[in-house]
């Protein structure tokens, strides 16, 4: 018995020991993935709110460009200039103020801003500005780097109330500089919602280390400076990425610099928080080792052999996830005894932080998509914007000497014989003439066109009456139309405007097919949510390097003269007016696939 008694207490330590180091290696693996998952994903979100700040920045800045391009603010008298910083100021989305300078410094006539609340709609989200504002205006224009690289942004302050604001000088046609001050408020929520777990906080700081946007308007209106964090610290110092360290309690956290501008984006939270899931998954499976360790020393106590196998394949399981191979699995998990209990909960550990890593990564993947797709709408819609309410402008100078031009024309034809060759002429300069009219035309119905009432809308019968309207000219074109209809849904929208739009992309298909070809028109449901109406031709599809573009007023690659590359952005504006979008999908020579994406009419909303 004795001899028995002091081979058993030999097995025990061995049957053991290894299950003790299978448990521990399992808790450093999963805490280890964990870490590595929170900083990934501190870093996808530091990254994120860095690159919407600039392009929010840049947009800003390209539309004051714009402006600043588009007039010669030095040869205008006085009240012109007011007159125009005033259509600058209305123009320009998020200005808050806006002030024409001269290379000296010195002001040209006086700064356009609110000094009370307006009562025009399309001003009310413009801040109001007392005196201090328009002087902390003044100190932050960066004339002198406008006026050496034509561009720039200044420093970023805040009103007393806690309004971010920033300035952009844009050297003008003519000499003088135009400053622009935007406000940055509609920032604040997207930087409130960065913010990691409910004591998580974010914030966007210079490179002194004060703040520039925050989820707490105090500290905007402080202007806090959180110099004193090792993170902002460490950040400005050059060592961006995830970081641990200890302020009141220890925290992880991750920094990204906004391109462009210096800026420093810092998120990070409690470590005790951001592992709470490692805690609890060290328990379990300190529990699931335990009750193990249990059943290993009654086996061991019965037949300690037997037991040394599967031991020792969970330690090499356990090797096996310290190494990364997240695919690995023990056997034995059919095991009806403690150690088959081990086996399966191993695996399903082993599983869950394979699932973990799997889920991770398809969230960044699709959270980075998304970003871009984001971004890429934003500043198509913005590119769009700009240039429709310039366009507007300049259609409205070009229709007052080209209706005299018409009439004019129009008049001597009244005493020109028929067969007289100067007839000719002039009727050719009547076409030409009428021609411009229509593109004015059509630059102002895009620039101005107002949303209209919307009332539910058969996608069926809207597309049948798109190709009714087509019929003809696709007969003739030799396109053949085939219809791929889904189940009945209906719209939200101005039918009209989606009747134009979807003859757009018909007209626009058929001059991608001169000889001929074929046109599939149809609709289908994602989700029960949204409407996908598509129309694929069999064309010589878009070149990869002009796809991005083909939505830009008067970009076209048709070579007849009556395409005057507006017909696509008519289709965008529509589209964003109906709370949708446009996509595009295409191959050189394989055709291309329009796609238009729009809210389906859910029954309940009639209700």
């Amino acid at each position: 018995m004795r001899i028995g008694t002091r081979a058993l207490l030999i097995l025990v330590p061995v049957a053991v020991l290894p299950l003790l180091g299978a448990g521990w290696s399992a808790i450093n693996v999963s805490r280890r993935a964990l870490e590595d998952r929170t900083r990934a994903s501190q870093e996808a979100v530091a990254r994120f709110l860095a690159e919407r700040v600039s392009a929010e920045v840049r947009a800003s800045l390209h539309a004051a460009a714009l402006a600043a391009n588009a007039m010669e603010f030095g040869e205008l008298r006085a009240h012109e200039r007011t007159g125009a910083l005033r259509l600058v100021f209305r123009q320009i989305e998020g200005a808050a103020a806006v002030a024409l300078l001269s290379p000296q410094g010195a002001q040209i006539g006086e700064p356009v801003y609110l000094a009370s609340r307006a009562d025009d709609p399309s001003l009310a989200d413009r801040p109001v500005l007392d005196p201090s504002d328009i002087a902390a205006f003044a100190r932050s224009i960066p004339l002198r780097a406008a006026l050496q690289v034509g561009t720039a942004v200044g420093p970023a302050h805040a009103s007393r109330a806690g309004d971010p604001r920033v300035s952009v000088a844009v050297r003008a046609r003519g000499g003088p500089v135009l400053a622009v001050e935007f406000s940055l408020s509609r920032l604040l929520p997207l930087v409130s919602e960065s913010r990691l777990g409910a004591r998580g906080e974010a914030a966007v700081v210079d490179r002194s280390g004060a703040v520039v946007l925050s989820s707490s308007r105090e500290q905007v209106a402080a202007r806090t400076s959180l110099s004193a964090s090792p993170l902002v610290q460490a950040a400005v110092a050059g060592r961006l990425g995830a970081m641990a360290f200890r302020a009141d309690v220890a925290r992880l956290g991750a920094t990204a610099e906004v391109p462009d501008l210096g800026w420093i984006v810092a998120v990070d939270e409690p470590a005790e928080d951001a592992l709470v899931e490692s805690r609890v998954l060290a328990r379990r499976t300190a529990l699931a080792v335990a009750i193990a360790l249990a059943a290993g020393v009654v086996l061991a106590l019965v037949a300690g052999d037997a037991l040394v196998r599967p031991i020792r394949a969970l330690h090499r399981g356990a090797a096996a996830l310290a190494r990364g191979d997240l695919t690995h699995r023990v056997g034995g998990d059919r095991r009806g005894d403690e150690l088959g209990d081990l086996a399966r909960a191993f695996n399903a550990m082993a599983s869950e932080i394979e699932r973990w890593n799997t889920e991770l990564a398809r969230r960044v993947e699709e959270k980075t998509r998304e970003a871009r797709e984001a971004q890429d709408l934003l500043l198509r819609a913005q590119k769009l914007a700009a240039v429709g309410q310039l366009g507007a402008g300049v259609a409205h100078e070009v229709n007052n000497p080209l209706t005299g031009l018409l009439g004019l024309v129009q008049l001597l034809l009244l005493h020109e014989p028929a067969d007289s060759a100067r007839r000719k002429t002039l009727e050719s300069i009547e076409a030409q003439a009428r021609r411009i009219h229509e593109i004015v035309k059509r630059l102002q119905r895009s620039a101005d066109e107002a949303e209209g009432a919307h009332a539910p809308v058969d996608l069926r019968a809207l597309l049948d009456d798109a190709l009714a309207r087509e019929d003809a000219a696709l007969s003739q074109a030799g396109v053949t139309v085939i219809r791929e209809y889904g189940p009945p849904l209906r719209v939200a929208g101005d039918p009209q405007k989606l009747g134009e739009a979807f003859s757009e992309l018909m007209v626009n298909a058929r001059r991608a097919m001169p000889g001929g070809g074929q046109l599939t028109v149809g609709y289908r449901s994602i989700d029960g949510q949204l409407a996908a109406v598509h129309f694929a031709d069999t064309g010589k599809g878009i070149a990869a390097e002009i796809r991005g573009r083909i939505f830009e007023p008067f970009f076209t690659t048709k070579t007849d003269w009556n395409a005057k590359g507006l017909g696509l952005t008519m289709v965008h504006r529509v589209c964003e007016a109906h709370h949708g979008r446009v996509t595009v999908e295409s191959e050189p020579g394989k055709g291309a696939t329009f796609t238009v994406l729009l809210p389906v009419l859910q029954d309940r909303a009639l209700a």
